[in-house]
């Protein structure tokens, strides 16, 4: 019995010793909103769960108006709180020494969220980074989820992100009408994937989600302040007598991760503009909308056209409001139709292929 004891004992050690370790690269620091936040939870949880040490790695990625923008939100303090419990390196690193965490880790990898677009944030210098061009070619590099916002990016920066996405070991991208561009900068295989918030069991989102107050309420979470999503909201509400709940009000976030979650889980009815948005309300499933925030949703370097392939995943479609004048009613909005067995089935590819890349 001692001798087995021992035995077993041994091999836990030996788990240990040989356990990989992670590091992820994304728009982690100071990165106060909802998507952004949650993708890296659900990422770093979802690494974890696979048996390896897994944590962000925080690097300075956004420019000084940015930061200063999401720091006097009102919110502040609990994204703050909210980001420092998701397992993270203790130093923060910057373009001019973010080669020096290389030895640190075993694996990288970026993603999910718009590594690969907003050029208004993510300067020049900053992109290359975003796939990993600062890690050596003797360690695995992976995107998984990676996005660029739209299906396309302009030819400037493609020419910048190009040689290093084509080093990657392993490429994965969040909507499916992203590959085939993707594949002009990659010799390998470009793979659709689920975003990481989707890689989490239901159950793991009720266990974060904040309880809002027991009353009916709209809620809608518009980060561009569209006139028809407020005007929608309202008729909903004279209709039925509900309160109206936003989640951002003049561009930023009103509340933490957490009640974003729990808001939209208890919802009545969602309205909204952004692709986590209609992310939780598949997974809670509750009815809603998804307005457009550009003139031309169907352009591919539109931010719209990552929704837009979302919904059409999901056969959602209907949920998308492509003519203001012609606005889909939102109480005829259900889940039946859903293939629950493909859902299901795209899940389980999603994690194999991030399995797969972290143990090849």
């Amino acid at each position: 019995m001692a001798l087995l004891f021992l035995s077993v004992c041994a091999d836990v050690v030996g788990m240990e010793f040989i356990m990989k370790k992670v590091g992820i690269i994304t728009l982690y620091y100071k990165n106060y909103n909802y998507g952004g936040q949650l993708g890296a939870f659900a990422l770093q949880k979802a690494i974890s769960k696979l048996g390896f040490h897994c944590e962000q790695i925080a690097f300075k990625w956004l420019n000084e108006h940015t930061l200063q923008t999401y720091e006097s939100a009102k919110s502040a303090e609990q994204f703050r709180v909210f980001s420092e419990s998701i397992p993270h390196s203790d130093r923060l690193y910057t373009v001019s020494d973010i080669a020096e965490c290389v030895d640190d880790y075993d694996i990288f990898v970026c993603g999910s969220d718009q590594i690969w677009g907003l050029p208004w944030v993510i300067s020049d210098e900053i992109l290359p980074c975003m796939a990993l061009s600062f890690v050596t070619a003797s360690k695995p590099k992976i995107a998984y989820a990676a996005s660029m916002g739209g299906a396309e990016i302009g030819e400037e920066r493609m020419n910048i992100l190009a040689p290093h996405v084509n080093s990657l070991d392993f490429v994965s991208v969040r909507e499916k009408s992203a590959v085939p561009f993707v594949e002009t900068m990659s010799n390998g295989e470009v793979t659709h994937v689920l975003d990481p918030v989707m890689l989490l069991d239901k159950s793991e989102w009720d266990d974060i989600a904040a309880t809002p107050p027991e009353k009916a309420y709209i809620l809608t979470y518009d980060l561009r302040d569209i006139p028809a999503i407020r005007e929608y909201a309202e008729a909903l509400s004279k209709k039925y007598g509900y309160e109206i709940i936003s989640l951002a009000t003049a561009g930023a976030a009103t509340v933490g991760p957490k009640e974003f979650v729990g808001y939209i889980k208890h919802a009545k009815y969602f309205i909204t503009s952004a692709f986590h948005g209609a992310v939780f309300s598949i997974l809670f499933k509750v009815p809603f909308l998804v307005f457009p925030v550009s003139d031309n949703p169907k352009d591919p370097k539109s931010m719209d056209s990552r929704l837009i392939a979302l919904l059409d995943t999901f056969g959602l479609s209907n949920c998308y409001v492509f003519n203001k004048n012609d606005i889909p009613n939102i109480e005829d909005i259900t889940f039946h139709h859903i293939d629950e067995v493909k859902t299901s089935a795209f899940r389980h590819d999603s994690i194999q292929f991030l399995k797969g890349a972290l143990e090849t």
